[in-house]
């Protein structure tokens, strides 16, 4: 069986990419995954996945002197990997990062060979949000869509919260999805302006496990993680 290497991607900031992998990490509490932070400037993700333990998260630096990816480093460290314990790992880019990511597959390097010669599976989430992000989001979509030219699985994450105000931009992008053939899911699906939604949010920046929220917040995250997570294709 292949390794899934799971990279989480938008190049626009602040749409819930850590928020997410947070999810994400929830989800696989218990299982044998491995979360990088891939974001050398806010490092978001090492703060809030604390709860997981040194084992299982790293964090890595991929910018180099001129604020460009140093591609030698990806495939350096996606290469060491090779033997690790790790039946999937979740990279967690950050804007910058993301930005720069589609060159990676569209250089020199065969990247659809070189995950298949090392055993390994890549799937794209890409993070939407609604709002006034909605257009910049679809646009690094529409690019991540380009440059894999349909030779990997690319997941569209709709972070539902952001939507709740522009339902308009909801049904057209679940309308786009359907007529591209593209995977759509929904994350997200709690009100931050509510008492269990504060808990929530300030268990996120704080890095808890599930079991360190309220009851009330526990019950909120595990219907997320139920209804969001729990059959998420390709665990």
């Amino acid at each position: 069986m292949k390794r899934k290497f799971h990279y989480v991607l938008q190049a626009k900031g602040g749409v819930g990419k850590s928020l997410f992998t947070y999810l994400k990490a929830l989800s696989e509490r218990d299982g044998s995954s491995l979360f990088v932070d891939v974001d050398h400037s806010t490092k978001t993700s090492t703060r809030q996945l604390k709860f997981l333990g040194d084992s299982r998260m790293e964090t890595l630096s991929l910018i180099g002197k001129r604020d460009m990816i140093v591609r030698d480093i990806f495939i350096g460290y996606v290469e060491s990997l090779v033997n690790a314990p790790f039946d999937e790992i979740f990279m967690d880019f950050g804007a910058p990062e993301s930005e720069q990511f589609p060159s990676l597959l569209s250089r020199d390097l065969n990247f659809k060979t070189w995950c298949d010669r090392l055993g390994n599976e890549a799937i794209f989430h890409i993070i939407i949000a609604g709002g006034g992000a909605y257009r910049a989001c679809v646009e690094y979509l529409e690019k991540m869509i380009q440059v894999t030219q349909g030779r990997f699985r690319v997941i569209v994450w709709q972070n539902i919260n952001t939507f709740s105000q522009f339902p308009k931009l909801a049904l057209e992008l679940s309308d786009n999805c359907t007529r591209f053939g593209l995977e759509l899911r929904q994350f997200g699906d709690f009100d931050a302006d509510t008492l269990l939604g504060n808990q929530i949010l300030d268990g996120i920046r704080n890095g808890y496990s599930l079991d360190e929220y309220p009851f009330g917040a526990q019950i909120c995250l595990e219907t997320e993680l139920e209804n969001n997570f729990n059959d998420e294709p390709g665990q």
